[in-house]
């Protein structure tokens, strides 16, 4: 049952961030100009000292909420977000990633398609320092027992998933630094179909 009567999701996407002032702002354009209306979109900032706060600030009208303050991380700072939030629907990008026009809506189309699936993703391009597409991110189907195995595939910038899924396996544990998404798509898939559409919905960039 989504949260209101339109039939339209609460979707809810944090971004962690600290000292990336140099993509933050394509990250938050790539989010305020989906095609989506009904989005939430908060920003946990752990305290950056490098110009992302002035750039936060600048967009601070079009968002839910958002903090600057020192923080344990990037683990840390997704799941402050994602306390925070409200939504039918849970994502988090990157602040140094980015979201292909149209991600969101297509990926709630998904959702409300296939009531039984907790978590959908799309494909994501690799890109550069300077936004080149560098390749492609190898996603494909995967499951339970083949991510127990090391079989991963799904690309964190493309993945939605159900917020009361969230609320029953959360929050991310904070002693993986890297592997903390990885460890939240075991828990997901434990519980509920997590299903690959290839349909291309962020760009995942690699930098120094």
């Amino acid at each position: 049952v989504w949260k209101h009567m339109t039939g339209r999701p609460l979707v809810s996407i944090v971004t962690p961030s600290f000292d990336q002032a140099r993509y933050l702002e394509e990250a938050i354009d790539s989010v305020l100009s989906q095609d989506y209306p009904h989005l939430e979109y908060i920003i946990i900032d752990g305290g950056s000292t490098d110009g992302s706060r002035e750039i936060i600030q600048k967009y601070s009208s079009h968002l839910t909420e958002w903090v600057s303050e020192a923080d344990q991380g990037q683990t840390d700072a997704i799941n402050k977000g994602f306390a925070r939030a409200h939504g039918d629907i849970f994502a988090w990008l990157n602040s140094d990633d980015r979201y292909r026009p149209g991600a969101v809506s297509e990926a709630v189309a998904f959702l409300k398609e296939h009531p039984q699936v907790g978590m959908v993703y799309g494909d994501a391009n690799l890109i550069d320092e300077a936004g080149h597409i560098i390749g492609k991110f190898p996603a494909a189907q995967t499951n339970y027992r083949r991510l127990r195995r090391g079989y991963v595939h799904i690309p964190q910038q493309s993945a939605f998933f159900r917020g009361e899924l969230w609320r029953k396996v959360g929050p991310l544990d904070a002693s993986f630094y890297f592997a903390m998404d990885y460890d939240l798509w075991v828990r997901l898939a434990k519980i509920t179909p997590v299903l690959y559409h290839p349909r291309l919905w962020a760009d995942f960039r690699l930098h120094g």
